[in-house]
């Protein structure tokens, strides 16, 4: 039972005795502590807006035996008011057993206008009875607290509030009426922020290195610094950044401010250690638009960084489903040329060649040593590994070096990212969401790689793309459990693992819908249908009473409607109904022209709210109102002697009067008169069929 102030004076007098002639003795946890959940309320313009409300539940843990709570919260009272409160006393984890007190009565928060920017509310939960005895409270909700929000930004900014319970105003009370010592109290937060304009970053690189963040496409909000870090590949390093094609230099890592749309493109160069080595230059030959049996293309094979070479000795292999050799050309080194030893397969994709010089040469930068000419025979890739490399000088002797090999690629490889479709853009907590990926090849060869999906920047789950044939489309669904998300307002977006020299990878990523997971709950519900009346001749008007039910966290408006069989009776507003309460729409039924002998099924209605959390309670059916033919008092389905008697038997009476029978006034005038009685006699006889 709740406890007026009267009662509640009374209480503390008689407590003062009953604390005088008991001792307690209580021990308290390490750490009690009071909190707001949630803690951190953030919304923007696109999801909130003035006039919303939101609910703050004020929970302690960690406590021993609890005589009562005082919570005093403090905010910002020009964009946010606490309107009214409540004591969740019908939820299992409430910390208080029944009876209590609250103060000020709920909904009543005791606001006070404190100062600019400045307001509060202070209310109490304590336990009730006179005098209040055991069981006492424990660790669980206290009460919730709603708040309107009042103003919102109306340009690119933010409005801020904490709300501040951390005072000595709040605090939690022992059996024995002392202050609980110890009590951490963590205050709350509220933001609402308008976005600024929405801008693109798409981040794109060159072979031999990539960024992070990955390549793709991101959205950031107007005026945001996003930092880009290269990330060279072995042997490779990051020689400069174009910014929407400006080359805007070599820091690493780069920041872009976010006031227009910008591409951003890494461009990597070969930079192997220093030392002496041997290598196939360039190191990457890639030619997307090579037309089999008409391309040719070149490579060196160079070498840097040795002295007193006499000696070099190589064997080349290469893919001869792809490449063939059509050439070599020997080249002089500081005037030199070498005497040449040579065994070319092209059968079986090597070129085996050694290279000696009438006197040893020192090489001190990069130098082409053969250039080599191939032919593409078939579109694909093929390596240009160098294998069983020696070099010596002078002597004889062996000169360490190290080996680089070569790639050919004759093929385009891309794949995309074309769309994504969400099966709802707001869900609750363990409600799935479908997404639905399409992905495309845009290459010319089949390509299988990964596809995922995130929310904000978790991952939701990975799926591989097998066999995607060239410019094929394929749908891949995902379902994201929503389980233990928290609420928010979260991007998805869909990112395809880059494949081996991916020529376009900017659109491997694509960043598309918002879902909003929201943990308090929209639901409103019909859950009782009352009739004046289980049964009606035709022309009576039958009272029908539905109770709709807010069974949510949020006020809510919506309307309530009646319905016999598929013909609606009528409809009634509800305005504001707040959370926890009920309202009981009446509806009149007149059954005039209802034919007799039939059932009406009648049912209720509470029309859908925005973000409805259960819509199967929405709608309840009653078991019905039964037609009966005029006449037939006792239901037995004909108008007989039994009827006549009935009505006979209550003849001349009416509400008051001893022999009244409110069944045997068929025209409902308040009488049993010769007009119920000729009724019953007009249609002796009659009645439904069999």
């Amino acid at each position: 039972m709740k406890l007026n102030l009267v009662k509640l004076l009374a209480l503390l007098t008689l407590s003062a005795l009953f604390i005088s002639t008991n001792v307690f003795s209580p021990s308290y946890a390490a750490s009690p502590r009071i909190y707001l959940e949630p803690s951190n309320h953030y919304y923007t313009t696109d999801t909130a807006y003035v006039g919303m409300k939101f609910n703050v539940t004020v929970w302690c843990t960690d406590v021993p035996n609890l005589g009562g709570a005082q919570i005093y919260v403090e905010y910002n009272d020009t964009i946010v008011n606490a309107t009214r409160w409540f004591v969740p006393d019908t939820d299992p984890s409430f910390f208080m057993p029944l009876p209590y007190a609250a103060l000020p009565t709920p909904p009543n928060t005791g606001y006070i206008h404190l100062g600019p920017k400045r307001g509060s509310i202070k209310v109490s939960v304590s336990k009730g009875g006179l005098p209040p005895n055991p069981p006492w409270g424990h660790a669980g909700k206290i009460c919730v607290v709603e708040f309107n929000i009042t103003a919102v930004p109306a340009t690119p900014g933010k409005y801020t509030s904490l709300l501040k319970i951390d005072t000595e105003d709040t605090f939690l009370l022992d059996p024995t009426a002392n202050e609980v010592p110890g009590v951490i109290k963590q205050n709350g937060y509220y933001e609402i922020r308008k976005p600024g304009p929405q801008y693109s970053l798409t981040i794109t690189s060159s072979s031999g290195g990539t960024t992070n963040p990955a390549p793709g496409i991101y959205i950031h909000e107007g005026g945001t610094i996003v930092s880009v870090t290269a990330i060279p590949a072995i042997n490779y390093a990051l020689d400069h950044w174009e910014l929407d094609s400006v080359n805007v230099g070599s820091a690493n890592p780069i920041d872009v401010t976010m006031d227009a749309n910008h591409n951003l493109h890494a461009v990597f160069v070969f930079s192997p250690p220093v030392g002496a080595r041997i290598f196939v230059d360039p190191p990457e030959i890639i030619e997307p638009h090579a037309i089999p049996c008409q391309t040719n293309f070149y490579v060196n094979i160079s070498v840097d960084d040795i002295a007193d070479m006499k000696t070099c000795e190589f064997n080349l292999t290469y893919n001869t489903n792809v490449i063939s050799i059509i050439g070599l050309n020997f080249l002089s080194v500081g005037g030199k040329y070498p005497s040449i030893n040579l065994n070319v397969n092209d059968l079986a994709g090597f070129i085996w060649v050694k290279l000696t010089y009438a006197t040893a040469i020192t090489i001190t930068e990069p130098t082409p040593l053969v250039m080599l000419t191939f032919h593409v025979d078939n579109l694909g890739v093929s390596p240009l590994d160098l294998t069983d490399t020696q070099i010596k000088d002078s002597g004889g002797n062996d000169i360490p070096h190290d080996t680089y090999d070569g790639l050919f690629i004759a093929v385009i490889r891309d794949v995309a990212v074309k769309n994504i479709v969400l099966s709802r853009t707001w869900a609750y907590p363990g409600w799935p969401v479908n997404i639905t990926v399409t992905v495309k090849n845009e290459g010319n060869v089949s390509e299988t790689f990964d596809l995922y999906t995130f929310y904000d920047s978790i991952v939701i789950g990975t799926q591989t793309v097998n066999n995607l044939a060239p410019n094929e489309e394929r749908d891949v669904v995902f379902t994201w459990d929503t389980t233990g998300v928290g609420e928010g307002n979260y991007t998805i977006k869909a990112e395809a693992q880059q494949v081996p020299y991916e020529m376009d990878t900017a659109d491997n990523v694509l960043v598309d819908g918002k879902v909003w997971i929201m943990t308090h709950v929209h639901d409103v519900a019909v859950v009782d249908i009352a009739l004046s009346d289980s049964w009606a001749f035709p022309g009576w008007v039958v009272e029908i009473n539905v109770t709709a039910a807010n069974l949510g966290d949020f006020t809510e408006t919506f309307d309530v409607k009646a319905y016999y069989n598929t013909t609606l009776i009528g409809t009634v507003h509800v305005e504001n109904l707040p959370p926890g309460d009920n309202y009981f729409a009446l509806f009149t039924l007149n059954t005039t022209g209802l034919l007799p002998c039939h059932t009406q099924i009648i049912s209720g209605e509470a029309t859908l709210v925005p973000y409805e959390f259960n819509e199967t309670n929405n709608i309840l059916v009653d078991g019905g109102l039964k037609i009966r033919y005029t006449g037939d008092v006792n239901g037995d389905g004909v108008v007989d002697l039994k009827d006549y008697l009935i009505v006979a038997a209550a003849f001349g009476s009416y509400p008051g009067h001893p022999r009244w029978n409110p069944v045997a006034d068929i025209n409902r005038d308040n009488m049993v008169d010769l007009k119920d009685v000729f009724i019953v006699a007009k249609n002796y006889g009659q009645g439904c069929p069999p």
